[in-house]
């Protein structure tokens, strides 16, 4: 089971970390957090200690067995949503909802209760809304909109590591046949978007869609 750690601990913890930061950007630690996910040590990934520019994590919102509703499902509820119907069948909701079915990952460095509404019901998220709102009840979204926070979606993948290797981040994570984790961690740069590179154990590049509009 994967151990959450609370909001204002975790800033807390950035901030101290974040002083360790030398020029070339790699962050140092002196010791492994505890609640960093479960996956990570069934994995054996090497210890967070021996990996250069590793990043502290919160894993906000982890539900192992879910799955995203088939196509069907997905059609016929936002059909019954005024917002969506009929204008699904035509630009820019077109290509937006396609873009969003066709993609497991997204990266944010913005939120905004309406600017998050396309998205989770976009992507399939709808069936467990209320549960994602535990990722932004402290001071997450004024972190995330000052530039300070980010935040990922990981839909059949499991968060293994993240790292800051010069001037992008690389997160590591293994394919699973279910699963939905909404990750956050501290940002080390000021760009538009989150310069970010997702790998699986094997080595294969994940294609990352960003959810900013």
């Amino acid at each position: 089971m994967t151990i959450f750690q609370p909001a204002n601990r975790f800033f807390a913890l950035a901030l101290i970390t974040a002083a360790t930061v030398g020029a070339a950007g790699t962050l140092l630690r002196s010791a492994p957090l505890p609640w960093m996910p479960s996956a990570v040590a069934q994995a054996q990934v090497p210890d967070p200690r021996e990996m250069a520019g590793s990043l502290p994590v919160v894993v906000c919102l982890d539900l192992p067995g879910w799955q995203r509703p088939s196509p069907q499902t997905q059609h016929k509820h936002l059909q019954t949503m005024p917002q969506y119907g009929s204008a699904l069948q035509s630009e820019p909701l077109l290509s937006a909802a396609k873009n969003w079915w066709n993609h497991e990952i997204f990266a944010f460095t913005t939120y905004g209760l309406s600017a998050r509404t396309d998205p989770l019901y976009l992507s399939g998220l709808w069936t467990v809304v209320d549960q994602t709102w535990d990722c932004y009840e402290d001071n997450q979204p004024e972190h995330i909109n000052q530039g300070s926070l980010a935040e990922v979606w990981l839909m059949n993948h499991r968060l293994l590591a993240v790292q800051w290797q010069q001037d992008h981040y690389v997160m590591t994570v293994e394919p699973a046949e279910s699963g939905l984790q909404l990750v956050q961690f501290p940002r080390q740069e000021q760009s538009p978007s989150l310069p970010l590179t997702l790998m699986t154990v094997a080595g294969e590049t994940l294609a990352v869609m960003s959810g900013d509009w």
